[in-house]
């Protein structure tokens, strides 16, 4: 049987020293293009984007479109379209997104052309 004095207590160094360790985890996610990748363990996806800064970014209105060059664990690339929309204060942004593997890539591009040049 544990008394009092085997208990241990938690004082307002260990919290200001977890508080310190806390913030600079986080900071370190932020830093992440996608942080919830870490959480859903998406390790088998290497982001190219960090190394080769192979990313865009389109804002129009409430909707903010990503365009991202990654690469599987087994070296193929492949582009990452994502579509991010504002629902409201306080709501979570709404996100899709549609992966284009390289091999589609061209005949892709070819019918998103065409459809562009309709809207003209």
């Amino acid at each position: 049987m544990k008394n009092d004095l085997d208990l241990e207590y938690t004082t307002i160094d260990d919290a200001i020293r977890l508080t310190k360790e806390l913030l600079a985890r986080l900071s370190q996610l932020g830093e992440y293009k996608h942080p919830l990748d870490v959480r859903r363990g998406r390790k088998e996806v290497v982001n190219v984007v960090e190394q080769n800064n192979q990313s865009k970014t389109v804002k129009a209105g409430s909707k903010t479109y990503f365009f991202d060059i990654n690469k599987t664990k087994d070296g193929k690339l492949y582009l990452v379209i994502t579509e991010s929309r504002f629902k409201g204060e306080g709501e979570e942004r709404d996100r899709s997104s549609i992966f284009v593997f390289q091999e589609n890539a061209q005949k892709f591009a070819t019918a998103v052309s065409e459809m562009v040049d309709l809207l003209e």
